[in-house]
């Protein structure tokens, strides 16, 4: 094991001299006119990321990357601010008729791209075209109809009652629709992803699969408070970790979301470029898949997660910037607690566990990864489980290829990662209940009607304490079931030319860029 750890880092060292190497054109990272010209004109920002877009329909992704193009192209019903307070955002108000109902006030003078008015028939059909969508459909699932009153006013009723209603509006997913611009792409044999059209502070203006995707400044976005004070973004597509740093560097990014963790110190040390960190919710974690034997085994997945060397995983990963993490939520989520069942890094007890489950002489399946930081993770439990006897074969593809493959259950394993919203239900639901298994978020296979009942408990139950027990109960069987294996939490990073302002990082990872200038 020392020697696979010593030999992942001697390679994520040696990529972070040759950024090093990039050091030349530094000063260039100090320019103060923005990545297109003249101080005070127009202004470009360039951000770096590792992931492409998988999807520029909100209603056809949930993942985190291609969010940042959705968010800032399409607006919600309601938003979440800094302090974790929901407000109106496409709403002007909201009230709570009753358990089942809500009725809502849209803003007036609201318009789209295209220049034609929001109304709530564009709501009414955004809610029901997302309900059949297997990637975000879980959000909505309370939604029983949507009844028009008139342009500007509705009905959400519901098929019980929520206590996520409010937060999952605010979820990209839950992106409002233009209904005749949808209606015109679909009669045309396109997709809503081929002309995405919102009613947000950026319009689409390109996209690049596998290199990059431009957003341009609405002029006529409806709130002047987070109307952009830059004119253009563009997001740039950089998997390998050292060519992002040496992009920082000389002057080709303005920020980096996907900050190789190598490379922090380097950053920080650099009086040219600024290091922003924050506490986040993303828990990195190992599962198998439980539809497959022996998986499906839980002395199995228990042996696993006993040989697993998490300190290992997040050196090799992230340089250790972090902490190791036993939990299915992050710490700084609301719906965490500290209840579940810790996996010691105990190789004898793995074996004991295997022989009793009949595996003692081990097994061979593959583990699917999307980027390198996954799969230096991966290797590190390669290593550890072939001192079980057991092989696994790592298979690194695109994020998009890694979503369709897990989501059609073709992986034995896969690491991958979750970064928690404001609201639990909003984790629990689509990775752990058994209608969501697959494309709906739930990559476990798992499927415990117990689970199923407490998540819907939770979410409709108006008994404070009653909702506390339910999500304690839901994270220690889950962790005594072993359906994940986590590895770690990740501390927040973003990196950037020290003179660009308006950075305003998220917990959660919904950054908003629309305030980033020079």
């Amino acid at each position: 094991m020392r020697k696979v750890l010593c030999t992942i880092l001697a390679g994520v060292m040696t990529a972070s001299l040759l950024a090093g190497c990039g050091g030349g054109g530094s000063d260039q990272g100090n320019s103060t006119k923005g990545s297109s010209g003249e101080a005070g004109g127009s202004q470009a920002i360039n951000i770096g990321i590792n992931t492409d877009v998988s999807s520029l329909d909100p209603h056809n992704h949930n993942d985190t990357a291609s969010s940042y193009a959705t968010r800032h192209i399409y607006s919600n019903l309601v938003r979440l601010t800094d302090n974790n307070e929901f407000v109106g955002d496409l709403a002007e108000k909201w009230e709570f008729v009753d358990d089942m109902t809500v009725e809502f006030t849209l803003k007036e003078g609201v318009k789209f791209h295209d220049g034609t008015a929001l109304t709530a028939e564009d709501v009414k059909y955004s809610l029901e075209s997302q309900k059949e969508s297997p990637k975000v459909g879980h959000l909505v699932s309370m939604i029983e109809s949507v009844e028009v009153k008139d342009d500007t006013h509705f009905i959400i009723h519901m098929n019980t009652p929520s206590n996520a209603l409010i937060s999952s509006l605010n979820h990209s997913g839950c992106a409002i629709y233009s209904k005749a611009h949808v209606e015109k792409l679909l009669a045309d044999g396109k997709k809503i992803e081929d002309e995405p059209m919102g009613t947000g502070p950026y319009k689409f203006e390109n996209w690049t699969p596998g290199a990059s995707f431009t957003l341009v400044k609405n002029p006529d976005y409806f709130d002047p408070e987070r109307a952009a004070q830059n004119d253009k973004l563009t997001f740039k597509v950089i998997p390998e970790d050292s060519a992002r740093t040496i992009a920082l560097e000389n002057g080709e990014l303005d920020l980096l979301i996907d900050v190789p963790f190598t490379d922090a110190g380097k950053i920080r040390d650099n009086d040219k470029l600024a290091l922003d960190e924050y506490t986040s919710t993303h828990v990195e974690y190992f599962t198998v898949n439980q539809s497959k034997a022996p998986f499906d085994n839980v002395k199995v997945r228990q042996a696993l997660s006993h040989a697993i060397n998490k300190g290992d995983a997040l050196i090799a990963s992230i340089n250790g910037e972090g902490k190791v993490f036993d939990n299915y939520i992050g710490e700084a989520a609301i719906g965490y607690y500290d209840v579940v069942t810790k996996y010691d890094y105990d190789v004898e007890k793995a074996k004991a566990l295997l022989e009793e489950a009949g595996y003692g002489d081990g097994f061979t399946f593959n583990c699917y990864v999307s980027n390198a930081k996954r799969a230096n993770s991966a290797t590190v439990i390669q290593a550890n489980l072939a001192e079980l006897g057991i092989t696994m074969n790592i298979e690194q593809m695109e994020a998009s290829t890694f979503y369709e493959k897990t989501g059609n259950s073709e992986h034995d394993s896969c690491i991958a990662g979750w970064v928690a919203n404001a609201e639990p239900d909003n984790t629990y639901r689509p990775l752990f209940t058994s209608g969501n298994a697959g494309a709906g978020g739930n990559r476990s296979f798992y499927k415990n009607p117990e689970i199923d009942k407490l998540v819907d408990d939770a979410a409709t139950n108006s008994d404070k304490a009653a909702v506390q027990k339910d999500y304690e109960t839901i994270l220690k069987t889950l962790s005594d079931e072993a359906v994940w294996g986590p590895l770690y939490a990740q501390t927040g990073l973003i990196a950037r030319n020290a003179d660009l302002k308006g950075v305003n990082p998220s917990p959660i990872q919904m950054h908003d860029f629309y305030a980033l200038h020079y």
